[in-house]
């Protein structure tokens, strides 16, 4: 019995070594620096839970992905190739208020303005909802979020909840608005994508 259990130990070693050691913060290091490539993804996080897939793109329609534990939603990541023939330099995305992934300094799906502008240190500008690029922050004026530790870019994206009242018309369109804005702050919108990539 103890040979059969350490034989089973020993089999599921490799699978236990490798969750230990998958990175769980978004950072631009790693497995997602700028000379990462696909069959790094693959090294670090294993293959059975790397897949290629469509996804949705706002503006673009499907386009193709490589995505990261898909089969669970709290989990998932979306990677984008920026040289998509030679599948390197990754632009990567993670969604829901629930996802798991957090960046080195804690922003997390479901925040709230409010938390993003204390991490920042100052008001920040995002999009009107309710077109293309509603709720991305457009530009972080400065504050300590505009720039990220190893050169890469963060995005953030909003999004109103879904029993939010007549108030949303009044922070909707393509404008800008400030995230101390009051009637942004009386939507109270959440976090719902980060996104971590390289401008070049």
């Amino acid at each position: 019995m103890y040979r059969l259990c350490l034989i089973a130990t020993l089999a599921l070693s490799p699978a236990l070594a490798l969750a230990q050691t998958a990175p769980t913060t978004l950072s631009c290091d790693g497995a997602f620096a700028k000379d990462s490539d696909y069959a790094r993804i693959v090294k670090i996080f294993g293959a059975a839970n790397v897949t290629d897939e469509k996804i949705h793109s706002v503006g673009v329609g499907e386009i193709k992905a490589t995505v990261i534990y898909g089969k669970d939603a709290k989990r998932r990541l979306e990677v984008v190739w920026k040289d998509e023939k030679a599948r390197k330099n990754p632009f990567v995305m993670a969604k829901g208020a629930d996802s798991a992934w957090k960046t080195e300094d804690g922003i997390g799906g479901g925040a709230s303005v409010a938390d993003i502008e204390k991490l920042n240190g100052k008001p920040f500008k995002l999009y009107g909802f309710e077109w293309d690029n509603g709720g991305l922050v457009s530009n972080f004026n400065g504050g300590a979020l505009a720039k990220r530790k190893g050169g890469c870019f963060l995005g953030l994206s909003f999004s109103p909840p879904d029993d939010v009242g007549a108030e949303l018309y009044k922070v909707s369109g393509d404008k800008e608005f400030l995230s101390s804005d009051r009637n942004m702050r009386a939507v109270k919108p959440y976090l719902w994508q980060i996104t971590i990539g390289w401008q070049k």
